[in-house]
């Protein structure tokens, strides 16, 4: 995976993220990546931004990120393949009042991320949000439960709007924290379990923070565990 030659280290060792953002045209891609770096809706946006980066202390991790815009056009698809495959996280967009490029990340864009074998925190993105058709409201976690039922690579969903300013930082703080801080370690998401190693260390913390044996954490025991761990 790509590191940045520049910064300090942060969470296991990074000096870098690069956050690549596909999705059909038309679907905000651009528009979310210039309001991410500049805090501005942009009235004229080219087609493809070059490489963007947000600087180190953009977020706490104080991890600088590389953001990757990308062309869906099919002539451009081999370069695509390229950054895809360099990406530390995909962020895969849709417009919010487009319902068919919803449907469009299920039907294309999720299985072409697993024909390139890209295994690598996706996080869903959705766009426009101020442009949806109100008579059309409907909860982001209906929409997506079953997508990610069935494509487990999901990290998150989200819903932005870079002409109002709603959750346009969150998007790359949910992608750099999905690198940085990975659940893979700890919870399979094909039994929606914990794994064994994560479920004996925290027993192994339990036995610790419980110093009087009774089964149970008391305040100060809690307090304990919050100051230690």
């Amino acid at each position: 995976m790509a590191k940045s030659s520049t910064g300090n280290a942060g969470p296991g060792g990074r000096t870098g993220v690069r956050i690549v953002v596909a999705g059909d045209r038309g679907t905000g891609k651009s528009s979310l990546i210039c309001t991410a770096a500049t805090e501005n809706f942009p009235t004229n946006v080219p087609p493809v931004l070059p490489p963007t980066r947000l600087p180190e202390d953009f977020y706490p991790d104080r991890v600088p990120i590389t953001i990757i815009d990308t062309s869906s056009r099919v002539e451009d698809s081999v370069k695509l393949g390229e950054e895809l495959r360099r990406a530390d996280a995909v962020v895969l967009t849709y417009a919010c009042d487009q319902p068919a490029t919803l449907e469009r990340l299920s039907g294309f864009w999720l299985p072409e991320l697993r024909r390139l074998e890209v295994k690598v925190p996706v996080i869903v993105v959705g766009c426009k949000l101020d442009l949806r058709d109100e008579l059309q409201q409907i909860s982001l976690e209906s929409v997506m439960s079953p997508i990610m039922q069935n494509f487990r690579e999901i990290e998150t969903c989200i819903e932005c709007s870079a002409a109002r300013q709603i959750q346009i930082p969150e998007v790359f703080y949910y992608a750099q924290k999905a690198v940085l801080h990975p659940t893979g370690p700890l919870f399979d998401q094909e039994s929606q379990t914990l794994k064994p190693r994560c479920v004996r260390a925290l027993k192994r913390i339990f036995i610790i923070c419980d110093q009087d044996k009774d089964g149970a954490l008391s305040d100060e025991e809690l307090n304990y565990f919050t100051v230690s761990f």
